[in-house]
């Protein structure tokens, strides 16, 4: 029983980024790159805010992981017994060609 927290966490954590990914948009002109972003969810997974944790350095590759987050919300909701009333996270966010 004591395993069953940290693997639901871990299966909900892959389908955040599953879903995640089904939102990004390679931007024109960009180059290849991750971008850091953090951001928070209520318990429903409403994005409540987004930022720029890390940048790729590319400007349009660190907007488009920002408004990707924002454009994926609402997100899989995170499981009972992870985090509070809201949850902060932080992501990678891969892009490539």
């Amino acid at each position: 029983a004591a395993a069953q927290p940290s693997a639901s966490s871990a299966s909900w954590r892959g389908s955040l980024i599953a879903h995640l990914n089904r939102y990004k948009r390679f931007p024109g002109g960009a180059s290849p790159g991750t971008v850091q972003v953090a951001f928070s969810i209520d318990r429903s997974g409403r994005v409540l805010s987004a930022r720029l944790a890390g940048s790729s350095g590319d400007a349009a590759l660190d907007d488009e992981a920002v408004a990707m987050i924002r454009r994926a919300s609402p997100v899989p909701a995170p499981p009972s017994g992870l985090g509070g009333a809201t949850l902060a996270l932080a992501v990678p966010v891969r892009f490539s060609r």
